[in-house]
């Protein structure tokens, strides 16, 4: 009997090795050796559980000289003091390219990345400035820090503080907001929406809300961006344009208690009657050099917004594409 076990499992186990190499399970030496370090999960079509030697087998992006200022700085006179490191390693961007998003229909309005560490510390990041904002070309998992072996570190190249530079990042979770997308239909149907005269601030934290009419709007500081790229609708070029507009930024510290540090966990939902809506970082608000690119705006080309954009709509001069420009804003909800 015991010749017959040990027979039948010297059979079985290279018939279950080679099942398991067939279906991805294991790839070779590396992947025997190698203990996941990086999991991508959430509204991605692919669930990665990715090891060192898989993401370094990733095209290599190199950031160099980026300044590392303590978020303590904020409060030393001074400015308090800096470093500059250089790092090496993978744009979470291309990262999630290779899991792949969800949702097809340019990948969805609505879409927001949280970034895990071990020790339990999370930032947040909007699909905008990942994919849209040059923001994301310096949004870095780096696993070499001057040269040097580092813990698996996310960074922000653009930011002014550290307080995103999350060291031992290791889950990274693609998210979705629940809002009913009815854009699309309003467009193959051809229904027009009535232009919006006011919208609603929420803070979901601490339960208080606010309605923001136009003279509001008009009461605090605007800044002017010279030419935006606008997309509205879902699809389709609306051209380039000036717009005059309330930082985002401006606005929300305007209403709510913001901390200073601000909370990096939180993201900024600025959505439409019909749906279509837009995400926002609390890190790219508050900590980017980019931030007061992204404006509610009233003032398009030099006249009031049309009918058809509202008295009010998002946009972000630092995107490339306007797929964060928010028509008839219904609602921005912080989160």
């Amino acid at each position: 009997m015991a010749l017959i076990t040990e027979t039948l499992a010297s059979i079985a186990t290279p018939a279950l090795l080679l099942a398991a190499l067939f279906s991805g399970a294991v790839s070779g030496p590396a992947a025997l050796s190698e203990e996941p370090v990086l999991r991508i999960q959430g509204e991605v079509l692919t669930r990665l559980s990715l090891s060192l030697e898989d993401i370094k087998a990733l095209p290599a992006f190199f950031l160099p000289g980026v300044p590392v200022i303590s978020e303590q700085a904020r409060r030393e006179k001074d400015g308090g003091s800096a470093t500059q490191a250089s790092f090496r390693g993978v744009l979470l961007r291309d990262l999630l390219l290779k899991a792949g998003m969800k949702h097809s229909r340019k990948w969805e309005p609505g879409v927001y990345v949280r970034a895990r560490a071990g020790d339990g510390r999370e930032t947040a990041f909007s699909f905008g400035e990942i994919f849209y904002s040059s923001i994301g070309r310096s949004l870095l998992v780096a696993y070499e820090r001057d040269a040097r072996p580092c813990p698996l570190t996310l960074v922000v190249g653009t930011d002014v503080y550290d307080g995103r530079m999350l060291a031992g990042v290791s889950d990274i979770t693609v998210a979705r907001v629940e809002l009913e997308l009815l854009a699309y239909d309003d467009k193959d149907n051809q229904v027009v929406r009535p232009p919006s005269t006011q919208f609603v601030l929420a803070d979901t934290a601490a339960g208080n809300q606010w309605v923001v009419k136009p003279a509001d709007l008009r009461a605090l500081p605007t800044v002017h961006l010279p030419a935006v790229v606008l997309i509205g609708d879902c699809e389709g070029f609306h051209g380039i344009h000036t717009l005059d507009g309330v930082p985002l930024a401006v606005l929300l510290k305007h209403y709510l208690k913001v901390p200073d540090p601000a909370p990096y966990h939180r993201i900024v939902v600025v959505s439409s009657d019909d749906g279509y809506c837009a995400t926002f970082s609390f890190g790219e608000l508050f900590n980017s050099r980019l931030g007061r690119q992204a404006v509610v705006a009233m003032v398009k080309d030099g006249r009031p917004l049309s009918p058809a954009d509202g008295f009010a709509m998002s946009a972000c001069g630092e995107d490339s594409t306007g797929g964060r420009s928010v028509r008839r804003i219904h609602r921005i909800e912080v989160r």
